[in-house]
Order: structure tokens, then C-alpha cells, then sequence
């Protein structure tokens, strides 16, 4: 059978998306406001809808005909795309940034007899699988971290960095206070702070700092966890320069953003990569064992795709499939590390990436 899928937003990120899904057999429809999506779509053979976001009745409207919802907007727009969604009993399967908490929707997705799979991107995303992975191979996991970063391959000054999915979305994660858990209690801290080095091979030195990418993650039972943004050194020491002359502001974040957006904007021949430790620490069998797992991915220079549309697009379109086959199906809203005591949906999903030659590199 050929599944009917819709992704709402046809950015960076949703358009690899869609491609992935046109490839695999699909038939793909992308609905976005931006008109300018339209040609680059339709070169690869896949239907666009002209759609205003805001508009939840056009929304709820034009997910009526499909088997399946992408959400793929900015994070500001997310919660009420998925809200509509689900009241227009559709499954989605969500990568959206979004501030708030995707699992207040639950007992609509479950009135709706419908599933949603939030932040399943790369972190936001993959990172929550293998949370949920290891604490399930762990008698007691005690310690996990996430550092996670889309970079460029050749930083240039003053930024050192090229904007590899929303804009609007990197500044959120520059000015919304960062959730870590340390030693069992939930802590909010301001984004950027512990700053920390971390030397990378075959990539150099580079900046962590704490950021709010563990966002469901805070309610597992591991007393220490953090997640951090990782930027080569000289980038966010500029950030947060902006913010201590008070550009961030909200009289004035507007004008900065504008200004951000035109400066990180990539050029032809900017390729990205993504970079993804995952540390855990714990006891197995009464010895206190640790493990790191690494991800460094680059822009695929052939079919012109970002690498960070690679990793979250490829993620979110590997749980796609997980619903279109029925792996999963429990209704309500969910996240990925709901997914990681399946072994055989982690394998799946593992395997899928793989394919697409995104994996880990993995140290005991």
C-alpha cells in the first residue's frame, strides 16, 4: 500500500524529509506558506500545498486526506500544528522545537484514538532512543550527557557558524533557560553557562555549554543528567556578548534576530557537519561501566542535503515508518526514549540510518 504523507513545512529540513519518504515509495505532499518551496519539490516529483500555518482550520483541513502528518515548523508555531493535528485524528510525527510540553496534548491524541511521536529529530531525537536504550541495559544508571552541535566544516570568523536549520530556533536555544538534573533534583539554569571545553578528533577544541535539549528527558530516573550545545570557540563568547549589552531584550530581540539570521546565513560551498557525544556512566552486573557513543556526519556534497537535515530528517523519517508499519501502537504523545526499551524498534531504527550511513562510533 502507498501511505499518503503530508509534511507541514517544507524548510531545510522538511524538504529532506520529503525526499526521503518520495524515495522510499511514498507519495509525499509538502505544505508550506513560502511559495518559493514549490519548484524545489516538484522537481523531485512531490505535490505542494500552498498553506498558512496560522490558520488552524486550513491546517486542520489539509491533513484530511493523508495517512500520516510531518511536523516540521519553526518551534514557536509547534504545539498548536500538533494540537490541530490531533483533533483532526491524524498520527504525527513531529520534529518541532517547541517551548512547551508536548505530552499536555495526550488526552487529546488519546480521545482522538491517535499517536504523536514528538522531538524526533536528532537531539531532541536519536539522543533520547539511546537515553532510553542504555537505561534500560543499566541496573542503575546514574549518570547520562548529551553534546550536540550542527557546525560548519570550515568555520569562519566573526561567527565561526552557519545557521543549519531555523534560525529562530538556534537563538531560542541561546536565550531559553536550560533544565539539567543534578543529583536527582530538576535545575533551571541560563542558557551558556558552564562553559566547558571538549577536544574532538579530527575536529579540534570546541565549546559545550548548557542549553534545553533535554526537555522529556528530565522526567527519567537518572539523577545527573545535562545536555549541551556545542560551538567552535569564539561563537558564543560573541553570543553572549549580544546578551549582556542587553540585544536580547524584548525591545530589541526582533532587530537582532533580523541581523543574526542575515549573518549566519549559508552560502554555496558552506558545508555543515554534526557532532553527537553521548556519555553515560552506571553500574551493570555490579561493576561501574561507562559508555560513549559518537556521531560526526557531513553534508552529503551529492544530493546536496545538509548533514543536519540528514540527522534529525532521517531520525524522523525512520519513526515515520515505525508508525506506517505499525510497530507502534499505543495512541497518545510520546517521545523517543519511550521507543529505546523496544530493542527491536531501536535495531529498526538503528539499521535505517545506517542505510543512510548515519551511525555511532561506540567505546566501553
Amino acid at each position: 500500500m502507498s501511505y499518503k504523507i503530508i509534511i507541514l513545512g517544507g524548510g531545510m529540513v522538511g524538504s529532506a524529509i520529503a525526499r526521503d519518504l518520495k524515495e522510499t515509495g511514498y507519495t509525499v505532499s509538502v505544505a508550506d506558506i513560502d511559495t518559493g518551496v514549490q519548484q524545489f519539490v516538484e522537481s523531485f516529483d512531490i505535490d505542494y500545498l500552498n498553506l498558512n500555518f496560522s490558520d488552524s482550520r486550513a491546517v486542520g483541513k489539509s491533513v484530511n486526506n493523508f495517512d500520516l502528518v510531518i511536523g516540521a515548523v519553526p518551534g514557536f508555531m509547534g504545539f498548536d500544528i500538533l494540537k490541530t493535528v490531533l483533533e483532526s485524528k491524524k498520527n504525527i510525527v513531529d520534529i518541532s522545537f517547541m517551548q512547551e510540553n508536548s505530552r499536555d496534548l495526550f488526552a487529546v491524541a488519546q480521545k482522538n484514538g491517535v499517536i504523536a511521536i514528538t522531538d524526533a529529530g536528532v537531539a531532541p531525537g536519536l539522543s533520547n532512543l539511546v537515553f532510553g536504550k542504555k537505561l534500560s541495559e543499566y541496573d542503575r544508571l546514574d549518570t547520562a550527557k548529551c553534546y550536540v552541535g550542527g557546525l560548519p566544516q570550515n568555520p569562519q570568523p566573526p561567527w565561526f557558524y552557519k545557521s543549519v536549520f531555523s534560525p529562530i530556533d538556534v537563538i531560542e536555544e541561546y536565550i531559553r533557560p536550560a533544565r539539567i538534573v543534578d543529583k536527582g533534583h530538576k535545575v533551571s539554569k541560563p542558557a551558556m553557562t558552564d562553559l566547558e571545553s571538549i577536544e574532538f578528533n579530527n575536529i579540534g577544541m570546541l565549546n559545550a555549554f548548557n542549553s534545553d535539549g533535554l526537555r522529556s528527558l528530565l522526567d527519567m530516573p537518572i539523577p545527573n543528567m545535562v545536555e549541551k550545545t556545542l560551538r567552535f570557540p569564539g561563537h558564543i563568547q560573541k553570543i553572549i556578548s549580544i546578551r549582556d549589552k542587553g540585544l536580547f531584550e524584548i525591545d530589541k530581540i526582533e532587530k537582532t534576530a533580523k541581523s543574526l539570521i542575515k549573518d549566519w546565513k549559508s552560502d554555496e560551498g558552506d558545508y555543515d557537519q554534526t557532532i553527537m557525544k553521548l556519555e553515560f556512566i552506571g553500574i551493570i552486573n555490579g561493576e561501574r561501566i561507562s559508555k560513549i557513543y559518537n556521531l560526526v556526519d557531513y553534508y552529503d556534497q551529492e544530493n546536496h542535503i545538509s548533514s543536519m537535515a540528514r540527522t534529525t530528517g532521517y531520525t524522523c523519517t525512520a519513526v515515520a515508518n515505525i508508525l506506517l508499519e505499525n510497530r507502534f501502537t499505543k495512541t497518545g504523545v510520546y517521545n523517543l526514549e519511550t521507543l529505546g526499551s523496544d530493542d527491536e524498534i531501536v535495531q529498526n531504527i538503528m539499521q535505517y540510518l545506517a542505510q543512510r550511513n548515519v551511525q555511532f562510533d561506540k567505546k566501553i
